[in-house]
């Protein structure tokens, strides 16, 4: 560390003269002000939140489980409480191992929420409010939490259109239900549908060019 007894000042490196007065340096020893920040240590770290998180899974479930057998299935709140603990587990996971890509993450947690509220319809007697409006209205929402989100984090559009491409997909997949008879109220399914390939056509159109790109990446072509 140098300085200079004119300007007072500290100067890192090695100079020959003071930048600022072009005057004489004087050596002196230490360092008082440290180049970089000094990081603050985190007081759990990732893995051991973790293995907690999976520890405390674990032993709910077990208990849930020895109730829902010692009561005959008694009580259905058990097994859907169960589930829930399942996808709290699958969702801190996502969370942590997906958080450099929050768009990523939404998009999972979707298709989890998806195929548990489409579970817990048909274990409860199959009303159908889980293809007939859960479905529709969950993948309108993804696609506009999409878009806010690359929005707010400025990201580029070939950074996420693949990922409505895989809305648009999963919107197509909702035809299987109506096919099937189980969709008897098509209206919202059909104009989510309409929805995501005007989107999808619009980019094709004139972001033909970041779709390109962004299966290059994917795929390494």
């Amino acid at each position: 560390m140098q300085y200079c007894p004119k300007c007072k000042v500290n100067i890192r490196g090695r100079k020959s003269c003071c930048p600022l007065c072009q005057g004489q340096l004087r050596l002196i020893d230490g360092e008082p002000n440290a180049p970089f920040p000094t990081l603050k240590k985190k007081k759990i770290s990732n893995v051991t939140l973790f293995k907690v998180c999976t520890f405390l899974f674990i032993a709910l479930e077990i208990i849930f489980a020895t109730i829902n057998i010692q009561t005959g299935k008694e009580y259905p709140f058990v097994g859907i409480t169960m589930m829930g603990l399942a996808v709290a587990w699958v969702t801190l996971v996502t969370t942590l191992y997906l958080r450099n890509n929050l768009i990523k993450v939404i998009t999972f947690e979707v298709i989890v929420a998806i195929a548990v509220d489409i579970v817990v319809d048909y274990k409860t007697g199959r009303h159908g409010w889980s293809v007939e409006w859960m479905v529709p209205s969950t993948l309108f929402g993804l696609a506009i939490a999409t878009i806010i989100t690359a929005k707010v984090l400025k990201l580029r559009l070939d950074e996420y259109i693949l990922y409505l491409v895989l809305d648009l997909l999963m919107a197509i997949s909702q035809i299987i239900f109506i096919k099937n008879g189980l969709n008897d109220f098509t209206w919202p399914a059909v104009v989510v549908i309409m929805v995501y390939l005007i989107l999808i056509s619009g980019l094709i159109i004139f972001r033909f060019s970041d779709l390109k790109n962004a299966a290059h990446k994917m795929f390494n072509l």
